[in-house]
């Protein structure tokens, strides 16, 4: 593997870790989007804007500028248009790749020349739903990233044009060619520019394992995001652009991160559909799919932002109903009547209690969080049964280097250590 891919690949596992290792508590409000901008010329004519969790481009055609994607917010974009006005351009139009906020976040700060904004036809149902499920939006980023962020509507800056397929206008001397598709969201718009050899994917590419699988977010879709890339690899790019535009691989190195992370969808689909056809069920297998001996070590598919796990969870809620083969769970009860009912028949929390204990100190501690959950559902204000319940863990998230599911665990640590201070247990 050559210096560049490694180079370019971890800057992005870097950005990951940096996020996923810090546990950014209500404290630390915002600071996630708050990273600073930074500028690159990588092309002639094209400029880029990059964050850890978000990048922006733009193309000065000498008849105007496009730029593709917008930044978190209209803050980090206005540096992005005084760099524009800097050099006279003038904003002709505006892509979005997605409708995440980190790629429509700034556009309101990008407007003023009226360009038009073109998507995905399906981009403004998105900003519609964020907006009607403003709350639990908040929830949500809470959880994933452990920053608290207020629940409220946003104006969001909707398309002026909207359309599925092929569309294609030129400005200058290039040529802009969108394609629609479904990756990472229902909403992806990709772009083509033939005459700089150069692609501009948006997430379809992150820098690290696919983001195929958010334990908080709505399914994804593993064999379109495939195809997607395999026509991004049709066009041969010398240069593509991804994680917005925050990153950048030219010449063989990108055909062979393309040819990896397809493989990688692929393979792992495979496996996924093959299981479901044999009737397994989720929960085996989730510890079946495996990643391929020879991809789990590149270092542009490493687990730190998602993980084959929620892979296979994303994957198997796509073609397979919820019902899971077993007629306990096609009308369940509440899960807190039926554990409520269990605990009566082992009559003593001490049982449970002890059973964590035991699997805590045997390195299970997976299985004693579960088992506990017997406790805690029955009993939440139980002190001994929050005291197993943050130990547990905190083994758990020990070694725990992917973004979504170590923050998920930071989450609920502090949730119990907020309750076992307000109770005089916890210093």
């Amino acid at each position: 593997m050559s210096f560049f891919v490694i180079k370019k690949t971890l800057k992005g596992i870097f950005f990951c870790l940096m996020i996923s290792l810090t546990p950014l508590a209500a404290k630390a409000q915002g600071a996630l989007w708050d990273t600073p901008v930074k500028f690159d010329n990588p092309l002639k004519g094209v400029y880029t804007a990059s964050q850890p969790i978000s990048g922006a481009a733009w193309i000065d055609t000498g008849e105007g500028v496009v730029i593709i994607d917008t930044l978190t917010g209209p803050r980090f974009a206005a540096e992005m248009m005084n760099k524009i006005k800097e050099k006279g351009g003038k904003v002709k139009y505006i892509i979005y790749t997605h409708g995440h906020g980190d790629h429509v976040g700034g556009a309101s700060a990008l407007v003023e020349d009226k360009p038009e904004i073109i998507a995905n036809h399906y981009l403004p149902d998105r900003l519609d739903k964020y907006n009607y499920q403003a709350e639990h939006r908040a929830r949500i980023t809470h959880e994933q990233f452990n920053v608290k962020t207020a629940a409220g509507k946003r104006n969001w800056v909707y398309p002026t044009q909207t359309f599925l397929g092929i569309k294609t206008f030129k400005l200058g001397d290039l040529t802009f060619e969108l394609r629609t598709a479904r990756g990472e969201t229902d909403d992806v718009c990709w772009v083509w520019i033939p005459e700089l050899k150069a692609a501009f994917i948006g997430d379809l590419l992150i820098g690290s394992f696919p983001n195929i699988g958010n334990p908080w977010k709505p399914t994804r879709y593993p064999l379109d995001w495939a195809k997607a890339l395999e026509e991004v690899r049709a066009k041969n790019p010398e240069h593509i652009f991804y994680n917005g535009a925050a990153m950048h691989l030219q010449g063989q190195q990108a055909m062979e991160v393309l040819n990896d992370t397809i493989e990688v969808i692929r393979n792992l689909f495979d496996q996924v559909i093959a299981y479901i056809n044999k009737g397994i069920h989720i929960n085996e297998m989730v510890y079946l799919v495996k990643v391929p001996n020879h991809l789990k070590d590149k270092p542009y598919l490493k687990f730190s932002y998602s993980r084959p796990e929620f892979f296979v969870f994303n994957t198997y809620r796509w073609y397979h109903g919820y019902f899971d083969g077993n007629p306990a769970n096609l009308l369940p009860r509440p899960e807190k009547e039926v554990k409520t009912a269990l605990m009566q028949v082992i009559g003593d929390p001490q049982k449970v209690l002890d059973k964590a204990e035991e699997l805590y100190r045997d390195d299970k501690a997976q299985l004693g969080l579960e088992v506990l959950d017997l406790l805690i559902q029955t009993e939440p204000e139980n002190i001994k049964a929050r005291q197993m319940h943050l130990k547990l863990l905190e083994k758990i998230r020990t070694g725990d280097n992917n973004l979504m599911s170590r923050n998920a665990y930071i989450t609920y640590i502090e949730r119990d250590k907020e309750f076992l201070r307000s109770r005089g247990a916890l210093p």
